[in-house]
């Protein structure tokens, strides 16, 4: 059996480089990486935990519902 697990939040790579991104393309970046995986996980028919920030979820409920 194997587990796998995510922690999904909202891209903030950036700030360790001392670049600044709108929140808006933090959350679209962030939303494109869910959506691979969740396509990857269909694809295999496979289960995974997610671990997520607040900020994160509430700006995709229709990828995390409440």
């Amino acid at each position: 059996m194997i587990y796998l697990s995510f922690d999904i939040e909202e891209f903030d790579m950036h700030k360790e480089y001392g670049y600044d991104i709108a929140f808006e393309r933090q959350i679209a970046i962030s939303r494109e990486g869910l959506t691979a995986i969740l396509d990857l996980l269909k694809k295999h028919n496979a289960k995974a935990t997610f671990f997520s920030t607040v900020v994160f979820a509430e700006q995709v409920p229709d990828l995390i519902p409440p």
